[in-house]
C-alpha cells in the first residue's frame, strides 16, 4: 500500500506474482479445498501448460515466423491456460467426496502460513528497497544543509513508508497460525485488490502541483504510514491479509475503531490520489478503498464466528472514525 515508487523490477515481480497465482489456479484451488486428489490436480497442473506449448508447436497452431513479441506472448499465454488448464479448474472445484485429512492438517500449521505468505513478503521487500535510493539521495541533501521543507516532508514520507514495507514483511514471519479462516474466492479476491491495486497508481502521469500539493500528497502518504505501523504494531500476532481469525485485539487503537490499519491505508490512498493524473487516479484509488471496505465485512464475518465478545466490540465501536464510521 505505502509503495508509491514503481520500478521496471516492481512490475516484473508483480506481473510474476500475478501469472504464479493465475497458472497455479487449479493446485491453489485444490489445495484451499482440501481436495482429495490433490497431488493428481497439482502434477497435472505443472506439466500441463508445457505439454500445451510443446504440442502446438508440433502441429504448427497459432505460430508464424513474423510474429511480433506481443502475439507471441499472448498465444503462449492463452497456450498455457488452454483445455487442459480449464478442465484441472472444472476438476478442483467440482465435488471432491472426502476431504483429505493430512492437508487439512497441514494447512493448521506455521509452514503452510509462512509459504502462503511468501508472495507478500516478497512483494514489500521490493517495495522497500526500491524506496531505499531515493531515501538516501534525499538525506545526503539534508545532511549537507541542502534540504527545502518539501524535501524534508518527503524524506519523512518515504521513511515511514519503507518502516511500514518492513513491517509486513517481518509480521508475516512471527503472526499466529489462524484459529478461523474465511471460505471462498471473493474475500481473497478483494483482500488482494485492497493490498495491491493501489501498485497500478504509479503507472500513471504525475502532473504539475505547487508546493502545497507537493506537501499534502506527502504528508497524508507519511501520515498514513505512520498511523499503520501504530496499528501493526498493535495488532502485532494477529496481522493477517485474508479475513482470518488469530488473536482478537481491542486496545490500543483498535479500542476506538475497528479498523485502523484500513483506515490508515485508505488515507495513504488519498495521498497517491491527489499525486496522479485524473480522473484515472480517483477511479482506481476509489476502487482500493471500496476493497477495504468490503475487506472489513468479511474480517468482521469471520472474527464473529471465531468470537463470541466480537459483537459486543462492534456495538461499542465505529468501522473506520471513532464516533463517525
Amino acid at each position: 500500500m505505502p509503495h508509491f515508487i514503481l520500478t521496471t523490477g516492481s512490475v516484473t515481480l508483480f506481473g510474476f506474482i500475478l501469472a504464479f497465482y493465475v497458472y497455479f489456479a487449479p493446485a491453489i484451488l485444490a489445495l484451499m479445498r482440501a481436495h482429495r486428489r490433490f497431488w493428481v490436480i497439482a502434477g497435472l497442473n505443472l506439466f500441463a501448460g508445457p505439454l500445451q506449448i510443446a504440442l502446438c508447436e508440433y502441429f504448427g497452431f497459432f505460430l508464424r515466423p513474423a510474429m511480433s513479441t506481443t502475439e507471441f506472448t499472448s498465444l503462449t499465454l492463452l497456450m498455457l491456460l488452454g483445455p487442459g488448464w480449464l478442465l484441472l479448474i472444472a476438476w478442483a472445484l467440482a465435488d471432491k467426496g472426502a476431504l483429505d485429512a493430512r492437508l487439512l492438517a497441514w494447512r493448521q500449521t506455521k509452514t503452510y502460513d509462512m509459504a502462503a505468505a511468501l508472495p507478500l513478503i516478497a512483494w514489500f521487500l521490493d517495495s522497500a528497497t526500491t524506496i531505499q535510493p531515493t531515501l538516501m539521495f534525499l538525506g545526503r541533501l539534508i545532511a549537507a544543509g541542502q534540504g527545502s521543507l518539501l524535501m524534508h516532508l518527503q524524506f519523512a514520507s518515504l521513511l515511514l513508508s519503507a518502516l511500514l514495507c518492513l513491517f509486513f514483511v517481518w509480521l508475516p514471519l512471527t503472526r499466529d497460525v489462524p484459529l478461523l479462516r474465511m471460505q471462498g474466492l471473493l474475500p481473497r479476491i478483494t483482500s488482494l485488490g485492497g493490498t495491491f491495486l493501489a501498485a497500478g497508481m504509479p503507472r500513471l502521469t504525475m502532473p504539475e502541483m505547487t508546493l502545497w500539493q507537493q506537501g499534502a500528497v506527502y504528508v497524508l502518504i507519511g501520515a498514513g504510514a505512520l498511523a499503520a505501523m501504530a496499528a501493526l504494531g498493535w495488532l502485532g500476532k494477529a496481522f493477517a491479509i485474508m479475513p482470518e481469525a488469530r488473536n482478537l485485539v481491542t486496545t490500543g487503537p483498535y479500542a476506538h475503531v475497528r479498523h485502523p490499519l484500513y483506515a490508515a491505508q485508505i488515507v495513504i490512498v488519498l495521498g497517491l490520489i491527489l499525486q496522479y493524473q485524473q480522473p484515472w487516479s480517483l477511479l482506481l484509488g476509489g476502487a482500493v478503498i471500496a476493497f477495504q471496505v468490503i475487506r472489513s465485512l468479511y474480517e468482521e464475518r469471520v472474527l464473529t464466528q471465531a468470537f463470541p465478545e466480537y459483537d459486543a466490540y462492534r456495538a461499542r465501536t465505529k468501522r473506520f472514525i471513532p464516533g463517525v464510521i
